[in-house]
C-alpha cells in the first residue's frame, strides 16, 4: 500500500517540475543545416576565331544577346565555327549600284535576257501575283522586277553564311553599327524561327531570300504568302514577293501612281533644279518646257514629281513620283531605283530608254571617288566623310562647285571635271 505525499513533500515535486519546464525553454535550439548555395550555369564563352578583334565582338554580342532574351544554346549554335569573311571587305568598298557608270548597270539589270525571264515568272505566278497585288496595292511588274534585281528571281541568293556576313561587318569596317544591329536582329529570326543554320544563306551585306530582306527587315515586314503558317524567303516565291509588297505598302507606295517615266528637257533647263530632294508640281514642269520622250506635253497636274539626271546633263532624264523614293525605301540606291522602274516598264511591254548615255565617260576608280570628296572639302564645299562613295551629299556639293565655277550643276561626276577640281584645290 503506497503511502500519500505529505505536503511538504508535494510542494518539493512541484518546484522541481517547475525548474525542469524552464531549463527546457531556455536551452539552445538546434540549428537547422544550411543548405549548398545554388550555383547558376553561366555558358561559356563562344571559342576563339582567331581574330582578337571578332572574338571581342562575338563576346559583346553575347553580353547584348542574353539580356535581351536569347538562350546561350541559341548563340553557341549560331556562332559555332564562325570566322571573319575576307572577301566581304572588298565587296563592301565596291558595291555595283556606286561602283559601275550607270548605264553599264543599266546593261545588266535591265537585260533582254532578265526581261525574257521576268515576263516567264509573271506568267508562271500569274494568280499568286494578282493576289498580292490586290492587297497590297504594288503592281506585280514591280514585284517581279524587285524580285529580278536582288537574285535573278531566285537564282542567286547569295552564298555567305548569314552570321558570318553581319558578324563580319560587324566588327570593323564602315558598317560596324549596320552589322552589329542585324546579327542580333537574325539571332531573333534563329530562335524564334528554327530555321536550321546551314541554311541561312545570305548576300555579303546580311540580306537573305529571294527578295533579299535584312534581319531587321524581315522582323517587321516578313508575312506568310502562301498561307502554311510558315514564313520562309529561300524556298516560297509566295513568302517572298508578298513580304516585298508588304514592305513597300507599309512605306506609303501611292496604288494607281507609277514610278515615273522618261522625259526631254529644253535647251535652257537650270540644270541645279534636277534634284529628286526638290519635287515640284507636275503643272509647274510642264510650263518650264519638260516634255514626254516622246515630244507630248506633261499632264497640266498638281501631283508633284522631280527630275532625275542619272548621268549628268549629257544623259536621259526622268520626271520620278513619290513611288521612286518608296524604291529607295527598299534599296537606298537612285540607279537601283531607276533598274526597277526600267526593268518594270519593260515587263509590262514597255520600250527602252530612248535618251543616249554618255558611254565615252570612263568610271571613275574608288581613288578618283575619294579625290573627288577631298578636293570638294579643301575648296569648302562639304561632301561628307570621305568614303569614295557619290552619294546624295557628295552630289550636292558638286553641284554648289559647279555652279560657282558657271558649270551646268548637274552634280555628276566626271574624269573632266575631276581634273579641274585638282587645279582648282592646288591653286
Amino acid at each position: 500500500m503506497t503511502r500519500p505525499f505529505s505536503p511538504a513533500q508535494r510542494l518539493a515535486a512541484l518546484c522541481g517540475a517547475l525548474l525542469a519546464v524552464a531549463c527546457a525553454a531556455s536551452a539552445p535550439k538546434p540549428t537547422p543545416p544550411v543548405p549548398p548555395a545554388v550555383q547558376v550555369p553561366i555558358a561559356p564563352p563562344p571559342p576563339s576565331s582567331g581574330d582578337a578583334r571578332l572574338d571581342a565582338f562575338l563576346l559583346e554580342a553575347r553580353q547584348t544577346a542574353l539580356a535581351n532574351g536569347i538562350a546561350p544554346a541559341t548563340f553557341d549554335s549560331a556562332v559555332a565555327g564562325l570566322k571573319p569573311i575576307p572577301a566581304i571587305a572588298n565587296l563592301n568598298a565596291n558595291q555595283p549600284e556606286f561602283a559601275r557608270p550607270v548605264w553599264s548597270y543599266l546593261d545588266s539589270a535591265v537585260s533582254a535576257r532578265r526581261i525574257r525571264d521576268g515576263q516567264t515568272m509573271l506568267s508562271r505566278h500569274a494568280d499568286m501575283l494578282a493576289a498580292i497585288a490586290a492587297r497590297s496595292g504594288v503592281p506585280k511588274e514591280i514585284l517581279v522586277a524587285i524580285w529580278g534585281m536582288e537574285t535573278d528571281y531566285g537564282a542567286g541568293m547569295g552564298s555567305f553564311p548569314l552570321f558570318g556576313a553581319l558578324a563580319t561587318l560587324g566588327y570593323d569596317g564602315p558598317r560596324a553599327q549596320f552589322g552589329k544591329t542585324e546579327f542580333q536582329a537574325a539571332l531573333r529570326i534563329y530562335q524564334d524561327r528554327r530555321y536550321a543554320v546551314s541554311e541561312m544563306i545570305s548576300s555579303w551585306a546580311g540580306a537573305f531570300g529571294q527578295t533579299q530582306f535584312t534581319p531587321t527587315t524581315f522582323l517587321k515586314f516578313a508575312v506568310d504568302g502562301d498561307g502554311d503558317n510558315q514564313i520562309d524567303l529561300w524556298r516560297s516565291p509566295a513568302d517572298a514577293l508578298a513580304s516585298a509588297a508588304n514592305l513597300l505598302a507599309k512605306q506609303g507606295w501611292q496604288p494607281g501612281q507609277g514610278w515615273g517615266f522618261e522625259v526631254t528637257l529644253p535647251s535652257d533647263f537650270a540644270w541645279h533644279e534636277a534634284d529628286t530632294d526638290t519635287p515640284l508640281p507636275v503643272r509647274e514642269w510642264r510650263a518650264r518646257g519638260v516634255r514626254t520622250a516622246s515630244g507630248a506635253a506633261l499632264p497640266a497636274t498638281d501631283e508633284t514629281a522631280a527630275i532625275y539626271l542619272p548621268a549628268g546633263a549629257r544623259g536621259p532624264a526622268f520626271l520620278v513620283f513619290s513611288n521612286f523614293s518608296v524604291i529607295l525605301k527598299y534599296n537606298n540606291a537612285a540607279s537601283y531605283a531607276l533598274a526597277v522602274g526600267l526593268l518594270a516598264d519593260r515587263l509590262a511591254g514597255g520600250s527602252a530608254v530612248k535618251g543616249a548615255w554618255p558611254r565615252d565617260e570612263r568610271p571613275l576608280s574608288r581613288n578618283e571617288r575619294l579625290a573627288f570628296q577631298q578636293h570638294l572639302a579643301r575648296l569648302g564645299f562639304d561632301p561628307g566623310a570621305p568614303d569614295g562613295v557619290l552619294g546624295r551629299r557628295t552630289r550636292n556639293a558638286l553641284r554648289q562647285y559647279q555652279m560657282a565655277r558657271g558649270l551646268p550643276g548637274d552634280g555628276f561626276a566626271t574624269a573632266a571635271l575631276l581634273t579641274r577640281l585638282e587645279a582648282d584645290a592646288a591653286r
